[in-house]
């Protein structure tokens, strides 16, 4: 059974996307909280569902911390995703805690054990390798989720519990709207000019202060960005196929034209 156990939670772990470091560790039901944590998360399993639980807990199970052996490793954080996990067997059989209508709850802190953080309903089919797997879901904007893994052993369930931060909810959104305001400014800051049929698309351009433009001539003949002020823009000739870049850090308006072509002109205007 243990070793049916460890195969199968290898594989759900690499399906969650959630990356463990370590071994795992077994404790009894009055097992206390893992040491070497400073964040132990209280969890237990509650009659009723995560929607509506009974908040007098059936069922304790061991505070959901880090192992010892991974707090403060520096280089394992810089590499992979911290998952906080415990394992407790509780006095009920698989069946019944499948059936019997419970929820595992798992709690901010000792301090705040009122808040929330993740849960996940027990229910669902066992899976061929005996064990029972069951989402949890973020509560409370935490940015926590995680799963449970519970398998048979005799009248007693091992309850494994992994969870992490970070992977969805408000954190993944945080961080999607960061990259996503990373990825606006980038193109903010670098804006194209194509010189192609004796004319300068797009003719005006409004860009901020800093950003840079890069003129490319895609035309048959030679061609040049100039400004009135030569100090403010000057490419020199660019030659088919050629390309010219320059950051404006002033803000103003400027227009530019083409030495060899005097119809051709433009604006860049810098905010």
């Amino acid at each position: 059974m243990q070793s049916r156990e460890k195969r199968w939670v290898a594989t759900t772990l690499l399906a969650a996307g959630l990356f463990v470091i370590g071994g795992m560790g077994g404790a009894a039901q009055d097992a206390t909280p893992a040491s070497g944590s400073a964040h132990a998360h209280p969890a237990h399993i509650h009659l009723g569902t995560c929607d509506a639980l009974d908040p007098n807990p059936t069922f304790p199970l061991t505070d959901v911390a880090l192992p010892a052996a991974a707090s403060g490793d520096a280089a394992d954080g810089a590499t992979a995703i911290p998952v906080e996990r415990s394992m407790t067997t509780v006095d009920a059989t698989l069946e019944d805690l499948r059936t019997g209508g419970y929820a595992i709850n798992v709690h901010q802190s000792a301090d705040d054990i009122a808040t929330y953080i993740a849960c996940g309903n027990l229910s669902g089919a066992i899976d061929d390798s005996g064990a029972l797997v069951v989402g949890l879901g973020e509560l409370n904007d935490s940015g926590h989720s995680g799963v449970a893994i519970l398998t048979e052993q005799g009248e007693q369930t091992n309850v494994t519990v992994y969870l992490t931060e970070g992977l969805s909810g408000a954190a993944a959104e945080a961080a999607d709207s960061s990259a996503a305001a990373d990825d606006t400014e980038a193109a903010v800051e670098t804006m194209t000019v194509n010189i192609k049929n004796l004319a300068f698309v797009p003719a005006s351009i409004e860009i901020p202060a800093g950003a840079t433009v890069t003129w490319t001539n895609s035309d048959t003949v030679p061609h040049t960005a100039t400004a009135k002020d030569r100090e403010v823009l000057q490419s020199g000739t660019l030659n088919p196929g050629d390309s010219y870049s320059q950051t404006f850090d002033q803000p103003g308006t400027f227009d530019y034209f083409c030495e060899f072509h005097a119809n051709m002109k433009g604006t860049i205007i810098v905010q």
